[in-house]
């Protein structure tokens, strides 16, 4: 009898958790977030930060659907339009996103400031088609450099400061001690 009656109870516990009808799309880890009526449309890239060229292995844009509560809605048809200068250099065909997320594979011709043009038709709740915008900055095979070289030129300047102030105690203190040693030789 109690076996029965655990068994009943695991079976409404399994069927409770199984039906729940909402599955939640992963989250995209340091992605650009909008909101624009029912949807938070996700985008991000990988690499994190795209170079111009990578030919051997293209960006990955990254995009994730979902619904304001979490949820997301199945099959939701987007448009793609990516735009650098006003110039338009790709668009894609109607695209039907399954279960919340969808890759797109793009290799960056030259770096600087692409923008990204997400089309959703909101066939669910509006009727209308929702335009979420995206920023995208490619780096050129050089931009690591207004990083690196400031980088480097403060830690050499702190490590020359550093090794000056040190000099400068150092001196103090042998004239310190110098003048006690001669002190105490009086006494």
């Amino acid at each position: 009898m109690r076996v029965a009656v655990l068994i009943v109870v695991l079976l409404i516990v399994a069927l409770t958790l199984t039906t729940s009808g909402h599955v939640f799309a992963d989250l995209l880890q340091g992605a650009s977030k909008q909101r624009i009526g029912n949807y938070d449309v996700e985008m991000t890239t990988e690499p994190k930060s795209p170079t111009v060229g990578s030919s051997s292995s293209p960006t990955n844009i990254l995009i994730r659907i979902a619904g304001v509560n979490g949820d997301h809605p199945a099959d939701v048809p987007i448009m793609m339009k990516l735009v650098k200068d006003g110039v338009v250099l790709q668009t894609t065909n109607p695209i039907i996103v399954p279960y919340g997320h969808y890759i797109h594979e793009f290799t960056f011709a030259q770096a600087g400031r692409y923008v990204l043009y997400v089309d959703l038709n909101d066939y669910i709740y509006s009727g209308e088609v929702l335009s979420f915008t995206f920023f995208i900055n490619v780096l050129g095979p050089f931009d690591f450099l207004y990083i690196a070289v400031p980088s480097a030129i403060v830690v050499v300047a702190v490590g020359i400061a550093s090794m000056l102030v040190f000099r400068k105690l150092k001196k103090k203190n042998n004239k310190k001690n110098v003048h006690k040693a001669g002190r105490t030789e009086l006494k």
